[in-house]
């Protein structure tokens, strides 16, 4: 599970990753005759039709727990799959899109993924646990050229675990056929049942909501028409109540991810 959760970091939407799949079809919608191959990947770029979407694996390197000082390397699976353009599973959340306006530039559905915990002696409290739980909640995007806006606002499982929300900006600034380059902005709301549930041993201090913000790069590579290369550096900031939370002794935390896929 945690290595679908640090995937997400990365890729929260997923929107940039799949943009660089679907430009490698622009010579097969120009061709009034297209080749049987470029009939094949048109299919493929078409998100639309029928059950579509990559499958990879990546190497992240990324701290331990939010706020401590140790950084670890953990193999992951990085999994992105649509049918139809409507039910989804991308990397560790799984959804439906209810309503889609007519040129598909705005959506609305549901959305329920997983909070990640931490083992004893990977937290910042010594001794102490946190089992990761289920969020879920509404989410929306919006599409505008290459700029897109990802926002979730999610409640958790367990009554004690608050709640949290998530808006997510990105921008393709550099897209061809062969490579794209996003730039991302995160902000991540947790609420104060969440802080003081993941941070503070459900005490009885007093634990204001905390954001997190996050900026981040994006990139692919297509080493054919099928496989792409893809790589991510994300940068965090820590809310006050995370930083100030004890046992915690970084304000900020580096995330990075190499690794592969195969579009289908």
């Amino acid at each position: 599970m945690k290595k679908l959760l640090a995937t997400s970091l990365l890729l929260a939407s997923g929107s940039a990753f799949a943009g660089s799949g679907a430009l490698s079809g622009v010579d097969a919608a120009a061709d009034a005759s297209p080749s049987k191959e470029e009939q094949v990947q048109a299919k493929k770029d078409d998100w639309t039709s029928g059950f579509h979407g990559m499958v990879g694996l990546a190497a992240i390197n990324m701290p331990t727990w939010a706020g401590v000082d140790d950084q670890e390397t953990i193999g992951a699976p990085l999994i992105n799959v649509h049918w139809k353009d409507t039910v989804y599973f991308e990397y560790n959340k799984i959804g439906g899109w209810l309503f889609k306006n007519d040129d598909k530039t705005f959506r609305v559905g549901l959305v329920a993924r997983s909070r990640q915990g931490c083992d004893k002696g990977d937290c910042n409290i010594p001794g102490y646990e946190v089992d990761a739980y289920g969020v879920a909640g509404v989410r929306a995007k919006w599409r505008n050229g290459r700029f897109s806006i990802d926002a979730s606002i999610l409640g958790a499982s367990e009554e004690d675990s608050g709640g949290e929300a998530e808006f997510i900006a990105k921008y393709t600034f550099l897209a061809n056929k062969q490579m794209t380059l996003t730039a991302m902005a995160k902000l991540e709301m947790l609420s104060e049942d969440a802080v003081d549930y993941l941070y503070y041993a459900d005490s009885d201090a007093n634990i204001d909501a905390a954001t997190n913000v996050s900026l981040g790069v994006i990139g692919t590579y297509n080493l054919s028409a099928d496989w792409t290369m893809i790589g991510a550096v994300l940068a965090t900031s820590y809310g006050d109540d995370i930083s100030d939370a004890p046992g915690v002794t970084e304000d900020s935390g580096t995330t990075a991810l190499i690794g592969a896929t195969y579009r289908f």
